[in-house]
């Protein structure tokens, strides 16, 4: 009887218990989650969205240049002509008036191969943003006030237009993106199941093209040049992640 106890109490120590030997539920459920992720296919797609805005203002840059034989001199007149530039501008309600540059430097000229100096140049720009059916009509209250060049003219829209164009191009651009993969996967006899992630690029504005710097007005008299609006393009691009 003794021998037989001992043999006894040796096999309940040898048979490992049905707890140690089946896996947990919540291991099994990792298990299955590790296998679903790594056999996991994504489709990634980058969606195009773009509206055009018509713009309403111009955005101008003039200025003054002017020549003389002192510093001093070109300094006074340059600023004496700023002065009445600005105060005609302010006159007239343009929107974001603000000086673009200052200049003195000293003027050369060549001659028999040799650089000596005569004179001076000063040059001061502002600019400002106007509607643009006013432009021409303050650009030539510019020039009678002094104003002798025209830098650069540009054309935009307001913030409120630029705002609804870009979420409408988000839109186009998120639709482009699932036509694009569902053309994709139902040519491969595949099947969409859930976007995975979602990316938006900023969006891109682009201005027409400024117009380029004009010479010295000729003739202050001159009738107004007709001003032409343009339009902005609005760009939104969206890539998507869709699991398959």
């Amino acid at each position: 009887m003794r021998h037989l106890t001992t043999f006894v109490l040796s096999l309940a120590f040898c048979v490992p218990s049905i707890a140690a030997i089946a896996p947990s539920a919540k291991a099994q459920e990792s298990s299955a989650k590790y296998s679903e992720i790594k056999n996991e296919r994504v489709l990634t797609v980058t969606g195009r969205g773009e509206r055009s805005v018509k713009t309403t203002k111009a955005r101008i840059q003039l200025g003054v240049n002017v020549e003389g034989k002192t510093a001093i001199a070109v300094q006074e007149e340059v600023a004496r002509q700023a002065n009445s530039i600005v105060s005609r501008l302010q006159q007239l309600n343009v929107e974001k008036l603000q000086t673009t540059s200052i200049q003195l430097n000293p003027k050369y000229v060549y001659e028999n191969n040799r650089q000596r100096q005569e004179g001076f140049t000063g040059q001061t720009s502002v600019s400002f943003v106007v509607a643009i059916d006013q432009a021409g009509s303050v650009l030539d209250a510019a020039v009678n006030s002094g104003a002798n060049q025209i830098e650069q003219i540009s054309f935009i829209a307001t913030d409120t237009e630029l705002n609804a164009a870009k979420q409408l191009a988000l839109q186009d651009a998120i639709k482009d993106a699932q036509t694009q993969s569902n053309t994709v996967l139902s040519a491969l006899g595949f099947t969409p199941k859930t976007i995975k992630t979602i990316n938006i690029s900023d969006s891109a504005i682009a201005y027409p093209v400024p117009q380029p710097r004009m010479d010295t007005f000729a003739n202050k008299a001159a009738s107004s040049v007709p001003i032409l609006a343009g339009e902005q393009k609005v760009e939104a691009l969206v890539t998507l992640q869709i699991t398959y």
